[in-house]
């Protein structure tokens, strides 16, 4: 009797530890307004985002509704740089938002490679993004867009 009631310890174990992996956070905004700045509308254009940009917005937003645009992404030394005590293997994650029927190409800078999963964001829709930071080595910075 006692194997069958710990069986149910494991499943529930597993379960509590996959659930800690996802950070708990709301999803309403605080009312200083930091919340605000993350957020960047590139309106009906196209965007050069500068590394100082790429640190500070975690969101950008493209009307595709008349046409297709481009977000092109700064050189793998200028994210570096902008990044306090950048680490090799470190990840930061963005979102962009193709709010229309078009899409959104994602092209990189020197030394910025954009897998395919991430080079289009297709019409309608919101995609995570991931910046892996391959190199933080001065002279030798190399991230990967996935």
């Amino acid at each position: 009797m006692k194997w069958k009631s710990k069986r149910w310890y494991v499943p529930g174990l597993l379960i509590i530890m996959a659930l800690s992996l996802f950070p708990l956070t709301s999803c309403v905004g605080s009312s200083s307004g930091s919340q605000a700045s993350t957020f960047y509308n590139a309106g009906a254009a196209d965007l050069s985002v500068t590394g100082a940009q790429f640190a500070q917005y975690s969101l950008y937003r493209f009307d595709t509704s008349a046409s297709p645009h481009v977000l092109a992404l700064p050189s793998a030394a200028d994210i570096v740089a902008n990044i306090s005590s950048p680490v090799a293997g470190e990840v930061l994650p963005f979102a962009v938002t193709a709010d229309g029927s078009y899409a959104v190409a994602l092209i990189g800078g020197t030394n910025v490679t954009v897998k395919p999963s991430a080079s289009t964001v297709p019409g309608n829709t919101t995609l995570t993004i991931y910046c892996e930071l391959d190199n933080v080595t001065s002279g030798n910075e190399a991230v990967t867009i996935y």
